[in-house]
């Protein structure tokens, strides 16, 4: 079982560094994309939105509209951030509210199975690879990348 209070300091610290390298990418740069199969920025970050919809959707069990991922499109890199803030300062106190029994919960998402605690890591873990991506694309775009884990190339002043 997931230790509800590890879940929840991890989801935390791993949104609020999501949200530094949100904020590091270049506004005017959404349409980049590395390669033709890439996805461009404005969809990686939207990503991070639509993590947010899908916990509130399968664990917190609120309705929603899951097609607005497919026309979630803002213009502008402020909205996409706004709405991420916005999705996990609404997601983080219903972690804190969750009983055990309510982390044991089971879920199944694209035909897996899992509790919602899985679930909830699970997300964290797949805004946590698609961060490493925008990295990539932040310093592709002429951004700087910020401390992640450690100093980085463009943010050196960082302690360990």
């Amino acid at each position: 079982m997931i230790d509800k209070q590890y879940l929840l300091q991890m989801f935390k610290k791993e949104t609020a560094t999501t949200l530094k390298v949100m904020q590091a990418f270049p506004e005017d740069k959404l349409a980049f994309k590395p390669h033709e199969r890439s996805s461009n920025a404005r969809k990686v970050m939207s990503t991070f939105v639509f993590e947010m919809y899908l916990i509130r959707s399968y664990v917190f069990k609120e309705d929603f509209d899951r097609s607005v991922f497919q026309t979630y499109a803002p213009d502008k890199l402020s909205t996409i951030i706004s709405d991420f803030e916005k999705e996990t300062s609404n997601v983080a106190p219903k972690i804190e509210k969750l009983s055990e029994t309510d982390l044991i919960k089971p879920v199944e998402f694209a035909g897996a199975k899992s509790t919602a605690g899985e679930f909830m890591l699970m997300m964290v873990f797949d805004m946590i690879h698609h961060r490493g991506q925008l990295s990539v694309y932040v310093r592709m775009a002429g951004g700087k990348v910020p401390s992640i884990y450690g100093p980085s190339a463009d943010d050196p002043s960082t302690n360990l």
